[in-house]
């Protein structure tokens, strides 16, 4: 992790995503970081010293189970917010976010601004509203081919050595899918030459699309 003192770059990433449209509060004193690939953001700068706008770049959110193993819950890319949790003070314990591919974030101290944001309206609003989204997404269902595709494909671009699976059980588990269900997407998007069938439960990721 390393901060960009560039008052340009920051200001513009600011403008670009309208940022300080979430706030009543005005001359909040943002900085910028950037974080490489391989590094844990939420680890190198936890959540509860710093909210965070992702202004660049595509991570990984996943959680650590039980019984030591990860399991994804998104691959995440585009413009997104991260510290509702950590402002309301319920931050999960075992939550990671994995960059994949260098990521820029504009950021606010939490300790310094939490008591100018507890009372700031506007942010409070789209506190709710961010949360509010991130509980819809949560309680999903995703019983949509497509769906189910897309999230196989990036399990496989983002995640997997080589780009391969070699256990259908286990990436199912995974991928919060039943073994029928991904047995089905593994077929069609063989089908397509998205996929190659290596033997059983092998599969390497042939094409983007």
């Amino acid at each position: 992790m390393r901060e960009i003192r560039d008052p340009e770059l920051l200001e513009h990433y600011i403008r670009k995503f309208h940022i300080r449209s979430f706030f009543d509060t005005a001359d909040l004193p943002f900085r910028l970081y950037e974080y490489a690939p391989g590094e844990m953001i939420n680890v190198v700068h936890p959540m509860e010293e710093s909210m965070k706008f992702i202004v660049e770049g595509v991570f990984d959110h996943y959680m650590i189970q039980e019984d030591g193993s990860p399991y994804l819950i998104s691959h995440c890319d585009g413009f997104g917010f991260m510290g509702d949790l950590a402002f309301c003070g319920r931050q999960p314990p075992g939550r990671y976010q994995e960059v994949v591919e260098t990521v820029r974030a504009v950021e606010l101290p939490m300790a310094e601004m939490r008591p100018v944001l507890e009372n700031d309206n506007r942010f409070l609003r789209f506190l709710i509203d961010t949360m509010a989204q991130r509980m819809t997404a949560s309680m999903h269902i995703r019983s949509d081919m497509d769906s189910a595709e897309k999230a196989l494909i990036g399990y496989l671009r983002w995640r997997c050595p080589e780009q391969t699976i070699t256990n259908v059980s286990e990436t199912a588990f995974h991928l919060n899918y039943s073994r029928r269900q991904l047995q089905r997407v593994l077929k069609s998007l063989t089908q397509t030459g998205i996929l190659i069938h290596r033997g059983k439960g092998c599969y390497t990721l042939a094409q983007i699309p």
